[in-house]
């Protein structure tokens, strides 16, 4: 009997292209997690115009091929990262971190206080705090405050460590997620802005930017302020904060240890990217190998309606396509990540409009990010696929939908009030990862008051445009926090 090809035996991975159409030497191809896929390499034919006397069509030619199409998948932490950098056209501004490549170099010992790296080591400064993992002491594996460093040593407080003896492993990490004060160094405050001050920290050595977003921890003299805040402005002793939680108050925090976890940010540029992906049909023998080439993400659409899967939809433009039975040489994988799958019940943390956390009466019942990229195919005599994928206007848009509790939505609808838009997509358990995604200035484009009949709600779709930010200069970033305290 011939099995016929399954769904469930479909795997598909891409590998970023240096030059576009073109599969990279020894391609390692990236799995990719998905919903589906529907990838194709199209003919664009013309039938033959010349006229037959048996009245019949004497030819079809093959003008061109079409590459392109979607995949569709579910939202999870560390998944979509190349995905978004591709959307966004921008680069992941990264804190310091290093990652064992090969075995006991990157990272060649760790005693009990310090960590011998082989170059990076010096992006760590006092007060930081790094999350280390992958170590074969599980003990090891955890948050701890660097002290000092060096171009190739990260030091940390004394008996911070138990000495490693056996050598340290690929995929080994020490990242930096975040910065502690002394006991009692740094304190909310009110006074000349909402923010955060500091008597011996410098807040300027730490890397962080205006519109960055950080979360709060440790005070205990005012509970709300354990929440995430925006940077509104940095100096050495004072961040001032554009975004706080409800409740934010002045605190002293005197004997208090306050800490602040801080992500990967990401905004919108101008750097275009192309791939080229390989979709395998394993129940085939042999196995048919597709391959999609200068595939560059156009569209990227998330998706949060309530008490569903967050799911995201990627859609591209590409060169060219082949079908094969002999997979690309010296081709090879990497798996996906394992992160768990994210909802939007209980792992969205907050959804942010005009400032502050939507709650009732206007509660979110969905909410949809739509960027696209505007791209085009470029095509050219002499060629079958496209020779190159011209670039376009960033563009955001989306949908808010609300139960209309009252009219402050729409008044923002009718009076084209400027305002902003964030949501936050986070894990409760573990090391709570952390996407955010921020458009600090939108427009509502449309929405008005939906009345569908008796016995329902009455509800409001506001759908939105967002703009380039006239201090950030920028329409949207992400972070990406990779330990939440």
């Amino acid at each position: 009997m011939t099995d016929l090809q399954s769904t469930n035996r479909v795997k598909i991975g891409k590998a970023r292209e240096s030059v576009f159409g073109v599969t990279p030497a020894n391609p390692v191809f990236k799995t990719v997690r998905q919903t589906s896929s529907s990838l194709a390499f199209n003919p664009q034919t013309s039938e033959s115009n010349e006229i037959s006397a048996d009245r019949q069509v004497p030819d079809l030619i093959l003008l061109g091929i079409q590459a392109g199409g979607d995949v569709g998948g579910e939202m999870s932490f560390q998944t979509m990262d190349e995905d978004l950098e591709e959307a966004l056209q921008g680069a992941w501004a990264n804190n310091p971190v290093i990652v064992v490549a090969s075995e006991d170099t990157e990272i060649s010992d760790l005693s009990a206080t310090t960590a011998t790296v082989s170059a990076g080591g010096a992006a760590f400064v006092a007060g930081m705090l790094a999350l280390l993992s992958g170590f074969p002491t599980a003990a090891n594996n955890k948050l701890a405050k660097v002290s000092s460093s060096t171009a190739t040593s990260v030091v940390f407080p004394a008996s911070t460590f138990t000495a490693e003896t056996s050598p340290i492993p690929v995929g080994a990490t020490i990242r930096v997620v975040g910065f502690q004060g002394v006991s009692g160094d740094l304190a909310a405050v009110t006074a000349g802005g909402n923010g955060l001050s500091s008597t011996l920290l410098d807040f300027t050595t730490l890397g962080l930017v205006a519109g960055e977003w950080i979360k709060l921890s440790g005070f205990t003299g005012t509970p709300a302020n354990n929440d995430f805040v925006r940077i509104g402005g940095l100096g050495t002793h004072k961040l001032t904060f554009d975004r706080v939680p409800s409740g934010w108050g002045a605190d002293t925090a005197t004997g208090i240890v306050i800490s602040a976890y801080m992500g990967d940010v990401l905004v919108n540029g101008t750097t275009k990217r192309s791939n080229s992906y390989e979709r395998q049909y394993l129940d085939h023998s042999p196995v048919t190998y597709e391959y999609f080439t200068g595939m560059t993400l156009d569209k990227f659409s998330i998706q949060a309606d309530a008490q569903k899967v967050a799911t995201y939809t990627k859609s591209y433009l590409g060169a060219s396509g082949s079908a094969v039975t002999t997979r690309a040489s010296g081709a090879s994988d990497i798996a996906a990540p394992t992160n768990d799958v994210l909802n939007t019940s209980s792992n969205v943390g907050r959804i942010g409009f005009d400032g502050a956390a939507i709650s009732g009466p206007n509660f979110v019942t969905g909410a949809k990010i739509d960027i696209a990229n505007n791209l085009r195919r470029q095509i050219a005599i002499g060629s079958l696929g496209a020779v190159g994928i011209g670039n376009g206007e960033f563009q955001v848009t989306g949908t808010l939908d609300t139960f209309f509790g009252d009219k402050s939505v729409l008044d923002k609808v009718l009076n084209n009030t400027k305002t902003s838009f964030d949501i936050r997509f986070a894990r409760e358990d573990g090391n709570k990862e952390t996407l955010l995604f921020d458009m600090p200035t939108i427009k509502l484009s449309s929405g008005s008051p939906a009345v569908s009949g008796k016995n329902a709600d009455v509800m409001l779709s506001a759908g939105f445009q967002a703009l380039k930010d006239a201090s950030l200069g920028y329409t949207l970033s992400i972070s990406r926090f990779w330990y939440v305290g």
